[in-house]
Order: C-alpha cells, then sequence, then structure tokens
C-alpha cells in the first residue's frame, strides 16, 4: 500500500534540510506512527534468520529544493512544504502512519515544526511479468566481506556485477515469505539497467555519517508478479527503511 504525504511549516516558513536528509524523513516518519507501533517496527521489526527487516520504504523528497552551500556544506531549500510517497507491505502500518499524522498538530522535520496537510492513497499499478521501472529512491544491495587480516569490508554491487542481480532476487524472496508466510525459492526475479550510466546514476548517500552507494535510472525488471509487487510494497534491496529502494513503472512516454 502506498501513499502520498504532504508536510508544511506552521509559519508558512521555508523548509531548510540537510543535502542528505534521509535520516531526518526516517526519524519523521517514526514520530508519525504511534508510540508502541515505531518500538516495535524500529527495534524488532520483522525478524528473519539473522536479520530484520521494517517491510516499509519512503521516496526522495518529490520536490524540487535549490542547493545552496554554507560554511563550507551543502544545503537544499524547498518551500514552505514538501511531499513524499511512502509503502508498506503491511497495511496496518500504512494506516496507522496516516491517521497519527493527519490527526497530530504538529511533529518535527529537522530544526522545523511541520504538519500533514494532505494525504493521498495512490492506486495499486498493474503488476506484470516484466516492467520497465524509475526509482523514486536510489537501489543498494550489498555483502559485508572479511578480508583476511579480519576487517569487515562492505561491498555494494554494480548494477552490471552479476550478484547485483541475484542478490536482489534472494532479497525480495525473504520479504515474500515474511509477508505471505510462504516459501519463495522458486520464484524468480531479474533487474537490469535499461536507461541507466554509471556515471550519471551513481549517487552516495550519508545516513547517519555513513556512506551509502546507490543507483538511480530506468531498470526492467522480470520475474514472477507476486514477487514484483512484493518490492513495489516494501521496496528492492537493502536499506528500505533508510529511503532506497522505491521505485514505480516507467513508460517511455513519461520522458
Amino acid at each position: 500500500m502506498r501513499i502520498k504525504l504532504t508536510y508544511q511549516t506552521l509559519n508558512q516558513e521555508n523548509l531548510f534540510l540537510p543535502l542528505h536528509y534521509n535520516y531526518l524523513i526516517q526519524g519523521l516518519i517514526y514520530r508519525s506512527l504511534t508510540p508502541k507501533l515505531a518500538t516495535e517496527i524500529h527495534q524488532q521489526g520483522f525478524p528473519l534468520g539473522q536479520r530484520s527487516f521494517k517491510l516499509f520504504t519512503f521516496s526522495r523528497i518529490l520536490n524540487r529544493g535549490k542547493i545552496i552551500e554554507k560554511n563550507g556544506q551543502k544545503f537544499l531549500i524547498f518551500g514552505s512544504h514538501l511531499s513524499l510517497y511512502f509503502s508498506s507491505s503491511q497495511n496496518y502500518i500504512v494506516e496507522d502512519l496516516g491517521e497519527r499524522a493527519f490527526h497530530q498538530r504538529e511533529t518535527k522535520l529537522g530544526k522545523h515544526s511541520v504538519f500533514l496537510s494532505q494525504i493521498e492513497v495512490l492506486k495499486p499499478p498493474t503488476i506484470d511479468k516484466e516492467l520497465y521501472i524509475r526509482f523514486l529512491s536510489p537501489v543498494t544491495i550489498y555483502s559485508t566481506l572479511r578480508r583476511e587480516n579480519g576487517e569487515k569490508v562492505v561491498h555494494y554491487y554494480r548494477p552490471f556485477e552479476a550478484d547485483f542481480s541475484k542478490l536482489m532476487e534472494k532479497n525480495a524472496r525473504k520479504k515474500y515469505f515474511l509477508i505471505t508466510g510462504k516459501e519463495g525459492d522458486s520464484l524468480p526475479l531479474s533487474l537490469k539497467p535499461h536507461r541507466f550510466s554509471t556515471q550519471k546514476n551513481h549517487v552516495v548517500v550519508f545516513f547517519k555519517n555513513t556512506p551509502i552507494e546507490g543507483w538511480t535510472g530506468i531498470f526492467k525488471l522480470e520475474g514472477n508478479p507476486d514477487l514484483i509487487k512484493t518490492t513495489y510494497d516494501a521496496g528492492l534491496g537493502n536499506k528500505n527503511s533508510a529511503g532506497f529502494g522505491m521505485w514505480e513503472i516507467w513508460r517511455e512516454k513519461d520522458d
């Protein structure tokens, strides 16, 4: 289930956010949930083996901000409101967020006091076994490897590496199992770049001062429609709850 959220400042002031704002948006989302549910998702999530999934994702801010530099740091200035998409495979999470956020008089986004001025429930798209998609937030997939000296290193996969698509498939199957309770080991999924440049579509997002490598652009997504639907709701790849892996169906006429 996916919704569009529009937040507005209380005093009509312009929104002033750091260039890497994902952590602030994640905080806004958790504060918009009822405290009990926010704690459960943040601390426990949906465990599977040694990992825990949050089963939600969000887009980049949909408004175009103006980049300015101050004291050697880059910031984004928006108007008095901004919009973003929020999505989860668990409808009760979306419903809780929407209802509570709508009744909150105010909440915090960075240093700004904001309120939810508009909410829109998006009609789910028709999911076929072959789609062309556009990423609304960068997609990332990685492995934590160990060097000979025991040091851990994170390897972010590039879209042309074979393991990029394989790990996307493996990740989607895990989410599918958590959501449906059914094994998805036989369900296929493939993600390949379509309109893509390794230079233009490479993104590094700092989340709590940690750099995360991701990719934007147009990709071809093929596979089992139920598995694809899982990724539409819960996100593709890793770090979905940090604002990665949200996509929409792309049609050539969109450009």
